[in-house]
């Protein structure tokens, strides 16, 4: 589909310094909404728009992410610079957002974390938690991001709001998933704090330069709520040699020379007062909310909302679902993949 239209191009020439033929490439990691890179001989900028075709009413909100990232931005969180909003549906039947681009590189995935020493693994990690750590410490409460989501039972919202997003566009039954589903709401731990959520922390959700992370990117999932549940992605995607069927097999951290889970959680606790022990719900919650995740990835291939795809890529989607929600129904999960 052709969204780099004449019309769409002279508006965006007319409010940012960039010649209207700029070049674009989309970018390759993200699943969801869709990413481009854009850019002239001169300057470079990321535009940010849903998938194309029928969406789901609240996953692909331009304009709240915009807002998170340009509050965000001006208390030194680090992400990109919020730069243009387009609202009108004038010239797109979709709202879309330009942020500045920054340079560096995404880690996503093994092959790439092939290209750092051991001592860049270490220095990578310990910035990557860092940065979430004071995501985390961020007084959210005093912000005007305050009313952006409900502060308290962020856990029991999650499992509503995603078990409700799978059944509207439910395809086939998964028996893993409802058994993970199952032990997530009868263990639903306390919640200590009510922090800035961003709802995917991966290393491939960062923008990383000179070993350190100069951006948090794709807050598409951003809420707040219960902290612990970034932790417990950053756990369950952090996946290493031993692991049995990972479901994350493309994982930077499957590149020897990173810190292993355990120093993950230790580095995060040195960071942070919150009570760590039940971090293994927060894990599974993870691994549960990723095959919700790939399920709708798998559901909005399949109708063809991202254009023409290859079967086999929409089959590994299909797949990948089943691998997550298996990881998320074992009652013995930390065991396994530490």
């Amino acid at each position: 589909m052709e969204f780099f239209n004449e019309k769409i191009r002279n508006y965006i020439a007319s409010n940012l310094d960039l010649d209207n033929q700029f070049k674009f490439e989309k970018f390759k990691v993200g699943r969801s909404n869709i990413t481009f890179k854009i850019f002239d001989d001169r300057n470079s900028y990321v535009l940010r728009r849903p998938p194309f075709g029928d969406k789901l009413e609240s996953a692909h909100n331009m304009q709240r992410e915009y807002r998170i990232i340009n509050e965000l931005s001006k208390n030194n969180i680090k992400v990109p610079k919020p730069i243009l909003l387009y609202t009108d549906r004038t010239l797109s039947d979709d709202d879309f957002y330009i942020m500045e681009y920054i340079e560096g590189a995404t880690i996503a995935d093994n092959v790439i974390a092939e290209n750092y020493s051991k001592n860049d693994k270490k220095e990578i990690t310990n910035s990557f938690i860092t940065t979430l750590a004071e995501l985390h410490n961020f007084d959210v409460k005093n912000s005007k991001l305050n009313d952006l989501g409900k502060h308290e039972d962020y856990v029991l919202r999650q499992l509503n709001r995603w078990t409700k997003q799978f059944n509207a566009q439910k395809v086939r039954d998964i028996a893993d998933l409802d058994i993970a589903t199952k032990l997530l709401f009868d263990t639903i731990p306390t919640q200590q704090k009510v922090s800035i959520v961003h709802g995917d922390y991966r290393l491939d959700n960062v923008r990383v330069n000179n070993n350190l992370v100069a951006a948090i990117v794709d807050w598409e999932l951003c809420t707040l709520g219960d902290p612990l549940a970034d932790l417990g992605t950053v756990i369950a995607s952090w996946s290493n040699k031993n692991e049995t069927d990972t479901p994350f097999i493309y994982s930077p951290s499957l590149s020897d020379g990173f810190p292993n889970r355990q120093e993950i959680i230790n580095l995060y606790e040195s960071k942070s007062d919150l009570d760590l022990n039940n971090i293994e719900f927060y894990v599974r919650l993870s691994f549960w909310k990723h095959a919700m995740i790939m399920e709708g990835v798998y559901v909005r291939y399949s109708l063809g909302y991202y254009g023409n795809v290859d079967k086999k890529d929409v089959e590994a989607f299909g797949k990948s679902t089943l691998s997550f929600a298996k990881k998320a129904s074992n009652k013995n999960l930390l065991k396994e993949i530490f």
